[in-house]
């Protein structure tokens, strides 16, 4: 049971990596909602804002107003489609406008909105955003990939310790994996530490077992009280060299 449970989590970790690879290579978003809107001039790539309960293109630096990025070629469309709505991604990988008005952009860095309408540029002060990039841009105005989320940042303190920022930094490096590569760095560690957890856990629940039914069996059995624990301990060390073994894999699938 437990060897289907664990080729089954591999199996999801290959066919979830596989889609990403796809989304990304196919140039797909993966999910947008139509929202009404009040900027007819709103294309793909659009940095939109709310105003008024409708979409327009953000057109001031730092709009505390981002809501996301507009887009037609979402995987997913939320939403009833009109001529007054149009698909935005409120969270989530997307393709964007970008501009160096604010400085060369590199990967990792926070994107927000600008005073060209839709456009983004690098954010270099705490304010709002509407994402992070993707990869790095040096031209004057292009389309890169990012990962929209609308916050308010502060740059001195980006790291994020919660559960969800975790998450959210796994799926970018997913997202910025190389789909060429047999096995990606990300995916290495990913195996790496269900390797280790398998072994600890396997090492565990082995100890506590062998150690159990050694206590039962000489409870049952005094007489052959040496006899047992001879055995218990030729088990644990066992136990310990093949919860070692797994540790060391997971290591060496790490550095190697």
């Amino acid at each position: 049971m437990r060897s289907k449970i664990a080729f089954l989590g591999v199996f999801i970790l290959f066919s979830f990596f596989g889609f990403l690879s796809s989304v990304k290579a196919q140039n797909f978003y993966l999910i947008a909602k139509n929202l009404e809107i009040l900027d007819f001039k709103i294309e793909t790539g659009d940095i939109v804002s709310k105003n008024g309960g409708r979409i327009t293109r953000a057109r001031i630096p730092y709009d505390k107003n981002i809501i996301g990025v507009a887009t037609e070629d979402a995987l997913i469309i939320a939403g009833k489609k009109t001529t007054s709505t149009f698909p935005v991604v409120l969270y989530g990988p997307a393709f964007v406008k970008v501009s160096s008005i604010n400085g060369e952009i590199k990967k990792g860095d926070y994107i927000t909105s600008s005073n060209i309408p839709g456009v983004g540029q690098k954010a270099t002060e705490d304010n709002f955003v509407v994402g992070k990039a993707l990869e790095d841009f040096d031209g004057k105005e292009g389309i890169i990939p990012i990962f929209v989320e609308p916050k308010e940042i502060h740059l001195g303190f980006q790291k994020e310790t919660s559960f969800r920022g975790f998450l959210n930094g796994l799926l970018m490096k997913l997202l910025e994996a190389d789909p060429n590569q047999t096995v990606p760095k990300v995916l290495r560690y990913i195996f790496a530490i269900f390797l280790a957890g398998g072994s600890f856990l396997f090492g565990f629940f082995s100890f506590v077992k062998a150690l159990r039914e050694g206590i039962v069996g000489i409870s049952r059995n005094p007489l052959a009280r040496k006899s047992i624990i001879t055995a218990m301990i030729l088990n644990l060390i066992g136990i310990s060299i093949l919860t070692m073994a797994g540790l060391g894999l997971s290591l060496f699938v790490i550095l190697y």
